[in-house]
């Protein structure tokens, strides 16, 4: 373990203690200030010179906000984040300190957090109006008919407290202003469940901790940058990418798990059963809708903050299905500010992709990986479309399980190996094997789809396009 890992570690655990504080706190205001104390503090610390950042990116979107307006706000919050999220990482190339990983991964949540936030003050505009003019409620909002919360908009003080809340800043979730905003306002938080669900999550963590521990001793992105890395036989060196992604993904399952521990904590995201709250999104049934005596006998669960499930991650079938279970909170990010809404909709995966690669850094590595995406997903589409039947599902199933999982750990080089030396040298060592087996995937699922279906296929893949690993109600 890095120092940097065990520096997480502390911080997440430090965190977990002050989160009990803030849910047997009473008060808006002294909830607020505590989380923003924290937050604040913890981003001093650890971004030090850096921290200008963070705070200059929140004032200028707060700025947005107010001189824009709400009907257009997310347009310029989204295409200023995302240029200062560039030139922050260029920061280098202009005479400025490089970005450490801390004040990168804070700079990253910001970003989600500032651009949802417009979004959803637009969001909320557009249903106003729609409701003043006697349209469906729904028609406005983001195109979608699931209940949106409507929110006031907040001003430049909420919206700071909102950006630098403790919880969430170093490892996620991403979570609305909305759930944040329930969170304070709870009339009876110290009655929320909280320390039951953190032993929940505590069982998943303690032996996912344990193998990436271990797992980590023996296996070593440093080794696969070495000379003596390529010597090895080529079965070798294909199947290193096995243990590596091992240890990466048990990894990002541990911080994530600690991280929803960190809500659970300051009982961030809890809201009843009965609402149906979903990862992202929170209620997706209007509490106005449901009787008090309903929601007062309802248990309560954390859904909105779920952000990884390691088992479904590991076990389900399809490369999508697994996608839609990593790291659910982003994906519910991409899947409804940029994927719903691309105006382009058959490039909306590939949006979606780039968006992503983009946000997560400027490293090549990251564009090769997600931009490969869309082709998994048109093999995988394909070949299911192709030959899995119910007479052959679940042999299929196996088959496509192995095949979907060696594809995760393909791409997961290039999210650790970066450079396009690495990455590329690293896949070339390996045949591109992934690539290979994707295209012939494509065209053996081409030849064999049935004469109706190829026709479609061939009529509706403009840019190379799949269904999207966020376009999951689940998400």
């Amino acid at each position: 373990m890095s120092a940097d890992e065990l520096i997480y570690l502390l911080m997440l655990l430090i965190s977990i203690a002050l989160g009990h504080l803030v849910k047997h706190t009473n008060g808006v205001k002294n909830k607020q200030n505590i989380c923003t104390a924290v937050g604040t503090c913890l981003v001093l610390i650890l971004c030090r010179g850096q921290s200008y950042h963070s705070i200059f990116a929140t004032v200028v979107n707060a700025l947005i906000i107010k001189a824009v307006g709400p009907r257009k706000c997310h347009k310029w919050s989204f295409i200023f984040s995302f240029t200062y999220l560039a030139f922050f990482r260029a920061a280098g190339y202009f005479g400025l300190e490089k970005p450490t990983s801390f004040s990168n991964v804070v700079q990253l949540l910001l970003t989600l957090k500032l651009i949802g936030v417009a979004f959803e003050i637009q969001d909320s505009f557009m249903i106003k109006q729609a409701a003043s003019s006697k349209e469906q409620e729904e028609g406005k909002a983001g195109k979608t008919k699931r209940f949106v919360p409507v929110i006031e908009e907040p001003s430049v003080e909420e919206l700071f407290h909102y950006c630098f809340c403790f919880v969430g800043l170093l490892t996620g979730p991403y979570y609305k202003y909305k759930t944040y905003y329930d969170m304070l306002h709870h009339p009876n938080s110290a009655s929320l469940p909280s320390i039951g669900p953190i032993l929940d999550r505590i069982k998943v963590l303690l032996p996912v901790g344990l193998i990436f521990l271990v797992s980590s001793h023996f296996y070593t992105v440093e080794y696969m940058k070495e000379d003596a890395f390529y010597e090895n036989s080529y079965w070798y060196r294909t199947f290193y990418m096995v243990p590596i992604f091992v240890v990466f993904r048990t990894r990002m399952y541990s911080a994530w798990l600690l991280s929803e521990c960190v809500c659970m904590s300051a009982t961030l995201g809890a809201y009843p059963k009965i609402l149906k709250t979903r990862c992202g999104q929170g209620p997706t049934i209007d509490p106005k809708e449901v009787s008090e005596q309903d929601l007062a006998r309802s248990d309560y669960d954390y859904e909105t903050i779920h952000n990884i499930s390691a088992y479904m991650c590991d076990s389900t079938t399809t490369f999508r299905d697994g996608m839609r279970w990593w790291n659910m909170s982003v994906q519910w990010w991409l899947k409804n500010f940029i994927y719903v809404r691309c105006p382009l909709r058959a490039w909306s995966t590939s949006a979606t992709m780039l968006v992503s690669a983009f946000w997560h850094g400027i490293h090549p590595g990251y564009y090769l990986s997600f931009l490969t995406v869309p082709l998994v997903l048109w093999a995988e589409d394909l070949l299911i479309k192709a030959f899995r039947s119910e007479q052959n599902k679940i042999t299929f199933d196996w088959i496509n399980w192995f095949l979907r999982m060696r594809a995760f750990d393909y791409l997961a080089c290039g999210f650790l190996l970066l450079s396009w030396e690495a990455v590329t040298g690293y896949w070339a060592s390996t045949y591109f094997i992934v690539h290979v087996v994707t295209f012939i995937g494509i065209a053996i699922g081409l030849q064999n789809l049935p004469k109706s279906r190829r026709k479609a296929e061939d009529s509706g893949r403009a840019g190379v396009e799949g269904s999207s690993s966020t376009n999951s109600e689940r998400n």
